[in-house]
């Protein structure tokens, strides 16, 4: 137990700040239109670079990896792993953001020629979708099976993701599907991750 919760802590603050760090540093070396672009579309080899496509894959697998163990050692800690609707939003969140990460973002004109990356910026499109989906499906599922028996947890986790998600969803109605919509909804995910790690090491 005390080794789960060593892990629970490391993998914890490792995933919370991995993304938030590695992004904000990317923006701050390049000409990004966070009001106008997507972060996806660091991946985009034509307008960055090789360097930037190649550290937004490894940075997207290293983010799955990471949620993937976390998610993992907290059903450990938790004792959880009967909970199949858990364990499945687990391994879509793993599998989803996995293949993100191997799916780069393109800018090609929709034509027949054009057929191979068109169909890569679809399935790129359905993964984010998938992603924005099942990670606050995961955390939502997680939050209410452990809510009957650590309360304050299972409210204050429950409160950080309702607040994430209502401001992702009034950004996309005010300016629609952008950089700074994505960054309030990773600040969000990693403020959760924080909380949780925090809490579940003080139990």
């Amino acid at each position: 137990m005390v080794w789960t919760k060593l892990g629970i802590l490391l993998i914890g603050f490792a995933n919370a700040g991995l993304l938030p760090y590695a992004v904000g540093k990317a923006l701050a070396h390049v000409n990004f239109d966070i009001k106008n672009q997507t972060l996806s579309f660091l991946s985009n080899k034509s307008i960055y670079g090789e360097k930037y496509k190649k550290g937004y894959k490894w940075l997207l697998f290293l983010t799955a990896l990471f949620t993937y163990l976390f998610f993992w050692l907290l059903t450990q800690y938790y004792n959880l792993g009967e909970h199949e609707r858990l364990m499945g939003y687990i391994d879509l969140s793993f599998g989803s953001l996995a293949l993100l990460a191997f799916m780069p973002h393109n800018i090609k004109p929709l034509s027949l020629r054009n057929l191979a990356p068109n169909m890569q910026r679809f399935l790129h499109n359905v993964l984010a979708v998938v992603v924005f989906l099942t990670l606050p499906g995961l955390i939502i599922t997680f939050q209410v099976i452990i809510l009957p028996d650590f309360i304050f947890l299972g409210i204050s986790g429950l409160i950080i993701i309702a607040i994430t998600l209502l401001s992702v969803i009034l950004a996309i109605l005010k300016n629609g599907l952008n950089g700074v919509t994505e960054l309030l909804f990773i600040n969000g995910i990693s403020l959760w991750i924080i909380l949780v790690t925090i809490l579940t090491f003080l139990y």
